[in-house]
């Protein structure tokens, strides 16, 4: 009798230590997560001060998740009128991001015993888009040292971007592809001697972060003579990642530097409105697409088989925008001596929506996410069974049933990975105008408002140079103006928070 007993006790003792380990890797650090979660309600409700002091107490020695606060913290440094301090962050964020995408096996492992949360953040794909180009809004409105290295890699990942969808286009149709869209599409010509129509792409709303990738590209560059080469791919690159941005009468883009008339130059007025959505737990049922990828990595990866019936799993995706919050739009109206006694008020076009990124970006990684975790329930659910048939002979109905409650109480433990980039704003809105040299009173808002004169108008000094841009750059995470503006370009100055 020792040997089947000896089999049923190590076998539960297992279970056990599984199901232990589970819970360890699901709890985390729960003091700097408290903190960092309460500093996000903070900054969603505008009040940035303590959301700044509620951050940095999350950031100890044992909070795990450093990049991800790292970016969180990089929007409220400038927010709080310090852009060197967001760069650096985003500039670290970037490098641990980098080494966390690499898949590493002890995390893949912990991630079975648990759930996709024991695998490090590394972000979503246009969390890194974004990345980039707050990085280098970061350096436009500081000392601009680090803009030209920053567009570089805008670039390089909007050319990749390109190419594939070049690839994919041709591919798709043999030797050419079509686009619905015209004016607004690139066309690029393949490495060929035939006579063939160049294949034309249409980009996605996954690819809207590329479009402000671009114009912040064309800024950089519109100011040196040498470089009109690269400013004008950018802006061919701006209409083609959001065909619907413009910021010029008839759906045209306002020029940039030195495309501007002799003694003009061009103001940019640069808002981050809103927050992003949350993203939240759901329950889903498998579909038929996300079931044949966990066959696929079952059959790839272990001896386990789907079986017949699989109940929900839970997932994540971005919470609907509050109707309230939904309508953030800011204003701006500017006067100066360079357009005589008029008050021009400013049109503003969205060129990045984050709500609609986030949308897309859920609906084109929800199959993968559920395989991800039908073939972590699988597997618990197969070791449960695999430890019963091991002690079959010796296991009384009280320890079946035991054994039963503990693969339960396991797969009980999985929650959806709900981890993002939460002080991203809602919506990323420009609006920018050809003007003379001069110095100009801009006053900026939060909501369009039906008077001529808005009642509650932050005033900001601006300079406009010959063949310069400058830049504005307004962070507003609630219906009124909390945070610091910046100014950067031909003119560099930063307005407190009111």
């Amino acid at each position: 009798m020792t040997g089947p007993r000896s089999t049923h006790c190590t076998t539960q003792s297992v279970l056990t230590v599984l199901l232990l380990v589970a819970c360890c890797l699901a709890s985390g650090c729960r003091s700097s997560q408290k903190q960092h979660h309460t500093g996000l309600q903070a900054w969603r409700s505008g009040d940035l001060q303590n959301s700044a002091k509620r951050l940095q107490k999350a950031s100890g020695p044992l909070n795990t998740e450093k990049e991800l606060l790292l970016l969180d913290q990089s929007i409220i440094a400038l927010a709080s009128g310090e852009p060197h301090v967001a760069e650096s962050h985003l500039r670290s964020a970037r490098d641990r991001i980098d080494y966390l995408k690499q898949k590493n096996a002890v995390e893949q492992t912990a991630s079975v015993l648990s759930d996709s949360r024991a695998i490090a953040w590394s972000g979503r794909e246009f969390e890194h888009h974004m990345l980039v180009n707050v990085a280098m809004l970061s350096s436009l409105v500081n000392d601009g040292q680090d803009a030209w290295a920053w567009s570089l890699q805008a670039m390089q990942t909007s050319k990749d971007r390109r190419d594939a969808l070049v690839a994919a286009a041709t591919k798709s149709s043999g030797k050419t592809a079509t686009s619905a869209t015209s004016d607004s599409t690139t066309a690029v010509t393949p490495a060929s001697f035939e006579n063939s129509p160049p294949p034309k792409i249409t980009a996605e709303t996954l690819d809207q972060p590329l479009a402000l990738a671009a114009y912040l590209t064309a800024i950089v560059h519109s100011e040196k003579p040498t470089e009109t080469a690269e400013t004008e791919r950018a802006l061919q690159d701006v209409r083609l990642w959001n065909p619907q941005f413009s910021t010029a009468s008839a759906g045209k883009l306002t020029p940039l530097g030195i495309q501007c008339r002799k003694t003009h130059g061009t103001l940019h007025v640069i808002v981050l409105a809103g927050v992003a959505p949350e993203w939240v737990s759901e329950s889903c049922e498998p579909t038929s697409a996300a079931l044949l990828i966990a066959d696929q990595i079952l059959s790839a990866q272990s001896k386990h088989s789907l079986p017949p019936t699989l109940f929900s799993v839970k997932i994540a995706r971005p919470q609907s925008t509050d109707p309230a919050r939904a309508d953030l739009t800011p204003g701006a109206a500017i006067v100066g001596t360079g357009i005589g006694t008029e008050r021009r008020q400013l049109g503003f076009s969205t060129i990045v929506d984050l709500r609609e990124v986030a949308q897309a970006s859920y609906l084109a990684g929800r199959d993968k996410a559920i395989a991800d975790a039908v073939v972590r329930r699988v597997v618990k659910k197969g070791t449960v069974v695999a430890a019963k048939a091991m002690s079959n002979q010796s296991l009384d109905w009280k320890a079946d049933l035991a054994m039963s409650a503990v693969g339960v109480a396991w797969e009980a433990l999985e929650k959806a990975d709900t981890r993002s980039w939460s002080t991203l704003p809602a919506a990323v809105r420009i609006a920018a105008e050809e003007l003379p040299s001069g110095e100009y009173n801009l006053d900026l808002w939060t909501r369009p408002l039906s008077e001529r004169y808005p009642v509650h108008a932050q005033p900001v000094k601006v300079r406009i140079e010959d063949g310069r841009n400058t830049c504005v750059l307004l962070t507003m995470p609630a219906d009124r103006i909390t945070g610091a503006i910046l100014l950067g370009g031909a003119d560099r100055n930063i307005i407190p928070a009111p």
